[in-house]
């Protein structure tokens, strides 16, 4: 056993207790700064309190992940494999983390797995959607490399909109003539011109 100066101890305890203090305080008046992860994505950006998604000393439940998501939900606005997907995940009581994840930034994904996005996520800023199904077929479990396009007003704004650059098979290189802007502000950069 080493020999302590006399005025270590105090020293040590006082810095663990204003540690706590700082914590405790912290974790009290904005949580978020002190213990989040990182930024919530855009389907998530209206949560104002991580007590929406978290529960204390647990993390994210499915408890609360269905308070918002419903079956009835997933129901009336998803196709009918992506309903089977979720209605069948919740009757095997799977965790929600299993495939989904959380504060990556505003344009992360939050869907794990194999599906991959040949556009970007700027995609989504820049042509005000927020899924690939908003202009795609999608199913379940789904890694077709070439997917349908559908053919809804927002596909064929785009097509105008690019004067033939925005066709199908050209749409996965959009950062090559974009920059990271939505398209109104480029739109509005060209016009400046």
């Amino acid at each position: 056993m080493w020999c302590l100066q006399s005025w270590v101890k105090p020293v040590v305890l006082i810095a663990t207790a204003l540690l706590i203090v700082y914590i405790a305080w912290g974790s009290l008046h904005n949580p978020e700064a002190l213990w989040a992860p990182g930024h919530l994505s855009r389907f998530h950006a209206d949560i104002s309190t991580c007590e929406r998604c978290h529960e204390a000393f647990v993390g994210a439940s499915n408890g609360k992940c269905l308070a918002c998501h419903t079956l009835l939900e997933f129901q009336l606005k998803s196709s009918a494999d992506i309903h089977h997907l979720h209605r069948s995940a919740i009757d095997q009581q799977r965790s929600c983390m299993d495939c989904h994840t959380e504060h990556r930034g505003v344009l992360a994904r939050i869907t794990l797995g194999t599906l991959h996005n040949p556009h970007g996520e700027f995609v989504y800023r820049a042509t005000g959607t927020s899924s690939c199904s908003d202009c795609h077929v999608m199913s379940s479990g789904m890694i077709d490399t070439n997917p349908v396009l559908l053919n809804n007003s927002r596909v064929r704004h785009l097509i105008e909109e690019g004067e033939g650059a925005h066709r199908p098979g050209h749409f996965a290189q959009c950062l090559k003539c974009h920059r990271g802007e939505p398209l109104d502000r480029a739109k509005e950069k060209r016009e400046d011109d």
